[in-house]
């Protein structure tokens, strides 16, 4: 079994609404109109309804508010709404995992976190286009559920491995499976027909140093994935954050992103609002985990 076997295996279970998929289409197609974008979008309620509250949050922190779809796109632009429409689309897909498999509240919790986290680091190391780190960081694990939910069994077989062995995660993965859970991640959304610049920080942000192209950028999402962490643990304990031990790995990210350390070790708390609202835009009708 490889990643891409079992994507392919799955696709049928893990496909992306049309919307989503003639989104794509047209945003490569050179002679696409804004008010083409629109047309689409707006066969879709929920989905314009998400994307106008997401444009008006602390997350764009815009001067005026964006009242309309075809508004929406002349002042984001083509790329980032497709980052956008695929994030808010990439959680619909995976509503249906049971909850004795996986707590989806806080895999999406980690997820927005570690996607706002992204972004704003991007921003920091002055990337010329930040967004789709953004949406690289909040679909950096969908490969863990695809194994939650397509091999429930082998993934116990994992955990007992982590239990017993004292194996990290990715170790414990490549043991059962012959990959880890973010090869999976990058095969799903290379099938989605995403940009390589996105797939590819995610393939190897578990390993950076393995990474070949986009270094940088994988980096980034290997760094957001730990404030992610950081940022869940306080939610349930505030002095987890502002510990030894936390403060010393948020300056060691610091040091490996060659920014300045205040700039990150004040990264959980800065994030803080942005997490709150674009969880409830994106989760609509879920509860904020404490």
């Amino acid at each position: 079994m490889t990643p891409e076997s079992l994507v392919q295996e799955t696709e049928h279970l893990y496909s992306l609404p049309d919307v989503a998929l003639r989104l794509n289409q047209l945003i490569d197609d050179p002679a696409s109109q804004p008010s083409d974008l629109a047309e689409v979008i707006l066969c879709d309620p929920a989905l314009s309804a998400r994307l106008l509250r997401l444009l008006n949050s602390a997350f764009y922190a815009r001067p005026h508010s964006v009242d309309t779809v075809t508004q929406a796109i002349s002042m984001i632009g083509y790329e980032a709404l497709r980052d956008l429409v695929f994030a808010t689309c990439a959680v619909d897909v995976f509503k249906g995992l049971p909850p004795e498999r996986v707590d989806m509240e806080r895999f999406w919790l980690s997820g927005v976190a570690c996607g706002i986290a992204a972004r704003t680091l991007a921003v920091h190391l002055s990337l010329p286009k930040s967004e789709p780190l953004f949406l690289a960081g909040l679909l950096h694990a969908l490969g863990k559920l695809v194994l939650l939910g397509q091999r429930p069994e082998a993934y116990v077989e994992v955990l007992k491995r982590i239990d017993r062995e004292g194996l990290d995660v990715i170790a414990a993965e490549e043991q059962v499976f012959g990959f880890n859970h973010a090869e999976l991640s990058a095969a799903l959304l290379k099938s989605w027909q995403l940009p390589e610049s996105l797939w590819q920080p995610i393939a190897h942000h578990l390993n950076p140093s393995a990474a070949v192209c986009y270094r940088t950028e994988t980096e980034i999402v290997y760094a957001a994935r730990e404030i992610a962490a950081l940022f869940q643990a306080a939610m349930f304990d505030r002095e987890r954050l502002q510990s030894d031990r936390a403060t010393e790995k948020l300056q060691a990210l610091a040091e490996r992103l060659n920014l300045a350390p205040e700039t990150v070790t004040r990264l959980p708390d800065d994030i803080n609002l942005q997490v709150t609202e674009m969880y409830e835009i994106m989760l609509p009708g879920w509860m904020m985990v404490y």
